[in-house]
């Protein structure tokens, strides 16, 4: 039975270590766990989008996964699609350059027994850069390929909040046209699970034939929720046939460390503001 393990919402920093040692100990519960791979399901870094040693630094850190790393790309690294929550961090070719050049790939498809797992860009949807089309162009192929195969769908955003068809647009999740036209796509492809992340929450809701889980945070504890769970964990999925079987597992030592009190309750918007403060890097 292939298993496979779901990090999300790392954000490490070679200068703001606060959830270094979250990071470590999920490292070590993947690394004793029997899985064939480990999705890093975006915002890997704190300041990625602009600054290369954030990335690098990320990088590095998951080269101490024994399993292959499959990463994909949030918000904190590459930037957002506009309008974005950070107007001054909105995804463009350089930002995409500087993720290639540590990860060399932003999508990805993977078999897992009978199951094919499809790793996507979800910063691109909406951004009308190139490498969105080109990255539907790609998608076509894979779901012409997988034929009815069951499929797998990771990304960093969810699709939506409670429906498909909701308005208005948020920077919580895809925005609607480009949601619109993501399940255009996946129309007739046998889609039975989409693991996001991006609200640092665990959630699942299943609409059709599709289950959508929300992965849970390595790094921090939900700021707000949304109907799910909001402390710190990573998730197991063991797929068999046409079917999977999903564990929210929460190690030992893990801390759902508070944002709001982490930034001083409003004296620093963002992380990348505060004071330097490096992780213990020997963890």
């Amino acid at each position: 039975m292939p298993r496979i393990i779901v990090l999300s919402d790392l954000h490490l920093s070679p200068t703001h270590g606060f959830f270094w040692q979250n990071w470590c100990i999920a490292r070590d519960f993947a690394n004793a766990a029997e899985v064939e791979a480990v999705i890093v399901n975006g915002d890997l870094t704190i300041n990625g989008a602009d600054n290369d040693a954030e990335v690098a630094f990320a990088a590095a850190a998951l080269k101490g996964l024994r399993a292959p790393a499959l990463a994909l790309p949030g918000n904190h690294d590459v930037g957002d699609e506009p309008p974005g929550q950070d107007p001054e961090q909105i995804i463009n070719v350089e930002r995409l350059a500087r993720w290639n050049r540590l990860f060399v790939i932003d999508r990805w498809v993977r078999e897992a027994g009978s199951w094919v797992l499809i790793g996507l860009n979800a910063q691109l949807f909406g951004s009308q850069l190139e490498r969105e089309h080109e990255q539907g162009r790609w998608l076509d192929d894979q779901l012409i390929a997988a034929q009815r195969r069951p499929l797998a769908l990771f990304l960093h955003k969810p699709l939506f909040i409670e429906q498909p068809g909701e308005e208005p647009a948020t920077t919580s999740c895809m925005g609607p046209a480009a949601r619109a036209a993501l399940l255009t796509r996946l129309a007739h492809a046998n889609v039975q699970l989409v693991v996001s992340g991006h609200l640092h929450e665990h959630r699942e809701r299943t609409l059709g034939r599709t289950r959508h889980v929300w992965a849970p945070a390595v790094g921090f504890a939900a700021p707000g929720l949304h109907g799910g769970d909001g402390t710190c964990g990573l998730l197991t999925i063991a797929f068999s046939g046409d079917a999977f079987e999903i564990a929210v597992e929460k190690p030992a030592g893990l801390v759902s460390h508070d944002l709001a009190g982490i930034k001083g309750h409003g004296r620093y918007k963002f992380l990348r503001d505060m004071p330097a403060s490096p992780p213990p890097v020997d963890g």
